[in-house]
């Protein structure tokens, strides 16, 4: 796999964004929903849609970030982030 990030890893957003992101959320975890590529084609597999979570919780899907504004976190568990898009995706 070419992009850094697979679907469903639990990231963590910087809170140092540039001055043209300043309006962008940030300092927040998140789980990655897809690469520009993987929802619309072609090469961009350095920008992020994201699920911003809040105490184990998501409560918004944003983008793009770009993938030198994430880190991947520690604890990682796929069945737990397609519970939590489901719940989000059902309310």
């Amino acid at each position: 796999m070419k992009q850094k990030f697979r679907k469903l890893t639990f990231v963590m957003v910087t809170s140092k964004v540039s001055e043209s992101m300043s309006h962008f959320d940030n300092g927040f975890k998140a789980i990655i929903n897809a690469s520009y590529s993987q929802l619309y084609g072609g090469d961009d597999i350095k920008s992020y849609s994201l699920y911003k979570v809040v105490d184990n919780e998501i409560v918004n899907s944003i983008a793009w970030y770009y993938e030198n504004q994430l880190t991947e976190l520690p604890e990682q568990d796929r069945y737990k982030a397609e519970e939590m898009i489901e719940s989000y995706n059902l309310k």
